[in-house]
């Protein structure tokens, strides 16, 4: 059987793409479609993106037979996979999307137009709030990536093997 890290890592790059597409359509938020579509990303993140790389982990690491002395490595993945989902949040896209509406809605009436203006004071300072999560949740996936290779490179010490040899070395 092939154990490799291949799925981890695509799935770690697909999450980061995706808040990276977030934080872009973030930046478009004079109106409100873009700030949900930025929402609806960072929730396939936490509650997709993440399980799965979850799970991939510990497939690896099942193929691989066991975590074995590498156990504290495994662990120390999961829970920055843990403070990655903790970490960013749907919901300031989503707030600022229905902000955002209202404001809109506000503007256009003379009467409450000092309240539209202050929602979108409002609108503005929440879009930068999940844009900073989603970079942090970014920086916390390349940890992961780390963590994970810092797991692979465990196991390998473990069993003796140091990874997959290359045609042409000198012995």
């Amino acid at each position: 059987m092939n154990c490799n890290l291949n799925r981890v890592v695509a799935l770690i790059l697909g999450a980061i793409a995706a808040l990276l597409a977030a934080i872009g359509l973030a930046n478009l938020w004079p109106t409100a479609y873009p700030l949900f579509a930025a929402a609806a990303l960072v929730a396939g993140v936490a509650y997709v993106a993440i399980p799965a790389i979850k799970q991939a982990l510990l497939d690896y690491a099942a193929c691989r037979g066991g975590a074995g002395k590498c156990a504290s490595a495994l662990n120390l993945t999961i829970d920055t996979l843990g403070q990655v989902a903790a970490t960013i949040s749907a919901i300031t896209f989503a707030a600022a999307g229905a902000l955002q509406i209202a404001a809109l809605a506000a503007i256009f009436s003379g009467f409450l137009a000092f309240l539209g203006v202050g929602a979108e004071a409002a609108v503005v300072w929440l879009v930068r709030a999940g844009t900073f999560a989603c970079a942090i949740a970014i920086l916390l996936l390349l940890g992961v990536l780390t963590n994970a290779n810092g797991f692979k490179s465990c196991l390998d010490g473990q069993s003796g093997n140091l990874g997959p040899t290359t045609a042409g070395t000198l012995e």
